[in-house]
């Protein structure tokens, strides 16, 4: 094999053209002195085979990629909960029955409802009547009903929907709707207290003594609006208030109690007392 790669480097010398020095116009090899034709130099040929370094192989199961491993680590870090993007929205807690709500009159009422993961959907309130009638209070931020008392507010994942000075006639279902298909139902059931008056019990006393009667309002929020508290003897027109002279009274419109002492004697001994309470338009 060797004999035959110097052979044909010696016949490939031998037909490569000639190179003339002296800068003269080229003649034919036989023209020229032998002194000024060039003798190439002797080929030196090295060991042709090739040489390399085996490639290192894998494990399997496990591939080399520092830069992938930075990136992913450097995205896990600044999300925190990537994965929770993925989730489909979801309500706080596993509630499958109806969450019950007790109000007083005129008492602001709010109503809790929190998603997860809630995304493109939205989010509605929705009353249902006795009737089984809907009627849309809000979509998202806006309120689709003329009743200004309804506000909806959102606080983080939380949309609270408010009600204010709520009444006997606002009892009832309200639903928190998500636009998933199927759609997601939260229902509340909000049960408004009437106001009643809670009156101590029935006293005998003789005359010259002190009756003392004491009076609690219940269920009932003032508000802004004081109440005001009157005290009755039977059929008479004219409270209590207006007497001078061993009648005392002593109210409490925080609490919405009253307090009332009269002294026997100016009464008769068969007499009825009552307390009115009146505020704005309601009376009882």
């Amino acid at each position: 094999m060797h004999r035959i790669v110097l052979l044909m480097a010696v016949l490939t010398r031998a037909i490569a053209p000639q190179v003339n020095v002296t800068g003269s116009p080229a003649t034919e090899p036989s023209m020229l002195p032998a002194s000024t034709i060039m003798t190439p130099p002797p080929t030196v040929f090295k060991n042709l085979r090739a040489t390399f370094k085996p490639r290192r192989q894998q494990k399997h199961g496990k591939v080399d990629s520092p830069m992938l491993n930075y990136i992913f680590d450097s995205y896990a870090t600044n999300n925190k909960h990537f994965h929770d993007k993925f989730r489909p929205p979801s309500f706080e807690g596993t509630a499958s029955e109806d969450t019950i709500i007790d109000a007083d009159t005129g008492s602001t009422v709010i109503f809790d409802c929190k998603v997860h993961a809630l995304r493109d959907k939205t989010v509605s309130w929705i009353r249902v009547s006795e009737d089984e009638n809907l009627e849309l209070l809000t979509v998202d931020l806006d309120t689709h009903t003329t009743d200004f008392r309804y506000r909806v507010d959102l606080a983080g994942e939380n949309w609270k929907l408010a009600l204010a000075d709520a009444k006997v006639q606002d009892s009832g279902v309200y639903c928190c709707h998500v636009s998933t298909h199927p759609p997601m139902l939260r229902r509340y059931k909000l049960t408004v207290h009437p106001p009643s008056i809670k009156l101590s019990k029935e006293a005998f006393l003789e005359t010259g003594e002190t009756l003392s009667l004491k009076c609690a309002v219940l269920h009932l929020h003032p508000g802004e609006v004081v109440p005001e508290l009157h005290w009755y003897r039977g059929n008479s027109t004219v409270c209590l208030d207006e007497i001078r002279g061993g009648v005392l009274i002593e109210t409490d419109h925080l609490t919405l109690t009253s307090h009332l002492q009269v002294r026997m004697d100016g009464f008769p001994i068969q007499s009825i007392f009552f307390l009115s309470l009146r505020i704005a338009s309601l009376c009882i």
